[in-house]
């Protein structure tokens, strides 16, 4: 069976809502002082509240890293558990692990990018990148694969099964579509894939090293990616779930011409909690895409089918019981799980949870309430 990479289940979001609705309408009180986050290696500022309640689920089995911040200043940075059980090695706010689908929000600003320096529009159709895609498929545009409605399957293989980038592309035209272009949204990790095919044969890079040159890089995002990255095996995570170990991610892609096909573009990346909240912080601050291109990114272009939801491009809007708006991605694969998030109408208070066990959905959801309730 494929094993597509990271999203969010409906499950998930039947909790998601329950919590939301629980504390979105208490109002935000004044607590503690903030600490810059101008170091990788802090070992850690505490929101005590949530200290208390990610050191309760610890003795519950939860080992992870979280980060909160508000108006670009953190709140809390700390490591719970352990990141590698049969190691001993405890779980460190600097410690790495797979961002799953996350990964797609990446994908989105390099499309919009590239659009910034002409090299393409988001309305191009796949015909215009892709010569031998057939006639149901030539017609598919950018934004359509963006929003997950150009009617491609969900996957077309395993994480961990290795694909170049011309014979995944192949196999995306030998399958059928599951519904015309354009009709309904659709998650798929494949369209996301082809976006990063895009990509590289628009900006005469690869996908990685594209988004280290044009992001990476000039944030100082020194842990987040593929193979690119400052981090060595010491440092990443590896997955779990009860008994069951995983491994790592990176260790899965051990090809030489890199990872998988079947994750470049729609997941597989991975990162720190500091270079995420990094990375929203200057999105939000306009040193990355212009004001337009912003727009387009958390645009609320597809209703989601959940009745509150509306995904853009890579990103997700969540409306609120009380109005406000809740605007983020994650990801997981049942050993992994990553939540990113943040909310425009309280001074963009963002957190970035990494998980590397099965204990996510409870944890992200007493984060999220007890934020909406107690955050300053």
């Amino acid at each position: 069976m494929p094993s597509p990479a990271m999203k969010m289940t409906t499950k998930n979001r039947a909790v998601y809502a329950m919590l939301v609705l629980a504390a979105a309408c208490a109002p935000p009180p004044t607590t503690d002082t903030a600490v810059p986050d101008d170091s990788h290696d802090r070992p850690g500022t505490r929101l005590t509240e949530l200290d208390d309640v990610l050191l309760e689920e610890g003795t519950r089995g939860f080992s992870g890293s979280v980060l909160v911040a508000r108006g670009g200043d953190v709140l809390h940075r700390g490591g719970y558990g352990l990141a590698d059980r049969e190691a001993g090695v405890p779980f460190r706010p600097e410690t790495v692990s797979t961002i799953g689908s996350i990964t797609k929000q990446f994908t989105g600003a390099a499309i919009l990018k590239l659009q910034e320096q002409g090299r393409l529009r988001v309305d191009d159709p796949v015909g215009r990148f892709f010569p031998d895609a057939p006639t149901d498929k030539a017609g598919i545009t950018i934004h359509q694969l963006l929003t997950h409605t150009a009617g491609l399957p969900p996957a077309l293989g395993s994480d961990e099964e290795y694909i170049g980038r011309d014979d995944y592309l192949k196999a995306v035209w030998r399958t059928e579509l599951q519904y015309p272009p354009g009709e309904r949204h659709g998650y798929s990790n494949t369209g996301y894939s082809v976006l990063a095919a895009i990509v590289e044969l628009s900006a005469d890079a690869s996908y990685e090293e594209f988004l280290r040159r044009e992001f990476f890089d000039p944030l100082d995002m020194r842990h987040t990616g593929y193979r690119l990255a400052d981090w060595s095996e010491a440092h990443v995570a590896a997955g779990y779930r009860d008994d069951r170990h995983f491994g790592r991610v990176a260790d899965k892609q051990i090809h030489e011409d890199g990872f998988s096909w079947h994750l470049v573009g729609n997941g597989g990346i991975h990162s720190t909690v500091g270079d995420m909240a990094r990375w929203v912080k200057a999105l939000r601050a306009g040193e990355v895409l212009s004001a337009e291109s912003l727009d387009a990114l958390f645009g609320e272009h597809v209703d989601e089918g959940y009745g509150d939801s509306y995904y853009g491009y890579g990103w997700v809007t969540f409306h609120l019981p009380n109005g406000e708006r809740m605007i983020g991605h994650n990801g997981g694969n049942g050993f992994f799980f990553a939540d990113l998030n943040f909310f425009p109408d309280r001074d963009d208070l963002l957190y970035c949870l990494f998980v590397n066990d099965s204990r996510s959905e409870e944890v992200t959801g007493r984060i999220r309430r007890l934020l909406l309730e107690r955050a300053p």
